[in-house]
């Protein structure tokens, strides 16, 4: 009953948060819907600021633990790989389309209460996510296109800024691209890195 009524409270909370905003959000709102009272919810959580930072890290967290469990075919050439990763990336984003839409919202829009713990939390997820992304991508190294550092971090640089670019689209216009949208996108994005060498 415990976990059962946490995860009511998270679930509600989530949704206030990301359809309403965190100011206004209030915690006697999310206790009529679970069906609680607030002093219920207190022993969960010290206070909405409490309660809100944990479902932003729950949501870092489990984007981790995804780049973590990233695998590529060793076998294949370094713009096949890079491709494969992308596509994957691009996929767990879609399949998870309103945690990217919440940490958008809090990433371009945070509140003034919590305006400096999103940004330190945010760089501290951040550099995660790109340590791991970083690995990802050295594990495409060897191949004449990405043969030292410099061109790697070349190169990671306009990834990251191309995935990001693609990932707000499809938040923003809440559609996922199709094969054939992804596959040109990626075209357009790998021609250009090379002709930039």
């Amino acid at each position: 009953m415990i976990n059962e009524t946490n995860e009511n409270i998270r679930h509600t909370s989530f949704v206030f948060f990301l359809e309403k905003g965190y100011e206004a959000t209030n915690i006697r709102d999310i206790c009529k819907v679970v069906d609680i009272k607030p002093s219920s919810l207190y022993f969960y959580y010290k206070s909405k600021q409490e309660l809100f930072l944990s479902i932003y890290d729950e949501i870092w967290k489990l984007k981790i633990k995804f780049y973590e469990n990233i695998e590529l075919n060793d076998s294949a050439s370094a713009e096949k790989k890079l491709k494969q990763l992308f596509k994957i990336i691009l996929n767990y984003h879609s399949e998870n389309i309103v945690n990217e839409k919440f940490l958008l919202r809090y990433h371009l829009f945070p509140a003034e209460e919590i305006n400096i713990l999103i940004k330190d939390r945010y760089i501290f997820w951040k550099n995660e996510e790109n340590s791991l992304l970083m690995k990802l991508v050295y594990k495409c190294k060897g191949d004449i296109v990405l043969k030292n550092d410099a061109v790697i971090n070349d190169f990671l640089y306009s990834y990251k800024s191309f995935l990001q670019h693609q990932t707000i689209n499809m938040v923003t216009n809440n559609i996922k691209p199709a094969s054939h949208e992804i596959d040109m996108n990626w075209s357009r994005f790998w021609n250009s890195f090379i002709l930039s060498m």
